[in-house]
């Protein structure tokens, strides 16, 4: 009975106290990739891996694969740190604008996370409910 009651106090505790904080709001994360078509490249060694690297560079870049005989390339972003845009501005600042870019196929993921805290009250609340189990 002591557990049971012990429970339902912190549980109202915890929730008294995390509807008052103006912290550990949901928030919201968004991925985007990115395919294009690349026209202008001359080797596999130098173009591809030089604009793979340039892109790879921008902040917020998660992934940057070029394929040179498919003449394709693909990127995956933070769409809040870096965009599309950014992406087609780096690769034609390379070699006095050698490559050009066609075909160019955005898909963005907007996701909702959890802050920390609502993670910490899910992580409290998992434990009182181990210690109520008899």
């Amino acid at each position: 009975m002591k557990k049971v009651l012990f429970f339902v106090l912190a549980f109202v505790s915890m929730q008294v106290y995390y509807s008052c904080s103006s912290g550990g709001k949901d928030t919201v994360v968004s991925t985007a990739e990115m395919n294009i078509t690349l026209d202008g490249m001359t080797c596999a060694e130098g173009c591809a891996k030089t604009i793979e690297k340039t892109v790879a560079e921008l902040a917020g870049v998660t992934y940057s694969k070029v394929n040179f005989e498919e003449k394709t390339a693909t990127f995956k972003f933070d769409d809040t740190k870096t965009s599309e845009k950014d992406i087609l501005a780096a690769i034609a600042a390379l070699n006095e604008g050698q490559y050009k870019v066609t075909n160019v196929e955005v898909k963005i993921e907007k996701k909702a996370t959890e802050g920390e805290e609502d993670n910490e009250v899910d992580a409290i609340e998992e434990d009182l409910l181990k210690d109520t189990a008899v």
